[in-house]
């Protein structure tokens, strides 16, 4: 794999200064009206179908990763399969902490030491759970954007085996993730207006690398193929 490229690959498209700006505009404006909730999920919605179509091209080795913001249509239906991806995939999680979490509330009232220990185990749990979606998640997604179609990121059977066979690739793409989302929480230092930048960039990054992990454990050539220049 090549780490570095996930890296640079944005700073190669020409217009990648104004493809960030528009990213930047809209996390911006989910942030100033999230207190109407709609426009913060459909910011979220935008960027993650924006990063879906990122990994997909890389999965198709087309030369032109960066897309164009001209498609919003299906962006915003890329990016709401992503989040129904990750939900499922977090349901087990989501799932064990409402199980637990009338219990540990009623305990805290009889028993704080008893709640304070089952709170943390609830949250070994949690910390344990989000180290094993970030590497089912990214086989997961990368499946959806190869195939298309939504019931491939849930042929779990299939997806355990290909993170297994190719564990070293999802380590380096797990821990290679959570360094870009270092990166992006480094934007609050800036004003706190610097992640409007960093988090885009951060979504850029981690996209790639979805992609190109997949690419990677399927023995793909490295070359590139034309892609559409206006898309």
């Amino acid at each position: 794999m090549d780490v570095g490229k996930a890296f640079s690959f944005v700073f190669e498209d020409e217009e990648w200064v104004t493809k960030t700006l528009i990213a930047a505009g809209i996390l911006f404006a989910g942030v100033l009206l999230s207190w109407l909730v709609i426009p913060a999920i459909l910011a979220g919605i935008l960027l993650s179908g924006y990063g879906l179509e990122i990994t997909r091209r890389v999965i198709r080795g087309e030369s032109k990763v960066l897309p164009a913001w001209n498609n919003w249509g299906a962006l915003l239906t890329d990016g709401l399969m992503v989040a129904v991806i990750g939900i499922v995939y977090a349901l087990p999680i989501i799932i064990l902490s409402f199980c637990l979490g009338t219990p540990i509330g009623i305990l805290a009232d009889q028993n704080e030491a008893a709640s304070s220990v089952f709170s943390s185990f609830l949250g070994c749990l949690n910390f344990l759970w989000a180290i094993v979606m970030s590497f089912l998640l990214p086989a997961a997604i990368a499946f959806y954007a190869k195939e298309g179609n939504l019931g491939a990121a849930f042929r779990f059977g299939d997806i355990l085996k290909w993170v297994r066979d190719h564990f070293t690739t999802y380590l380096i793409t797990a821990v290679i993730a959570w360094v870009a989302s270092i990166v992006s929480g480094l934007g609050l230092l800036v004003c706190l207006v610097g992640i409007l930048f960093t988090a885009p960039y951060a979504t850029f990054v981690t996209s790639y690398l979805y992609g190109q992990a997949f690419a990677y454990a399927s023995g793909q050539p490295a070359q590139v193929v034309a892609g559409d220049e206006s898309a």
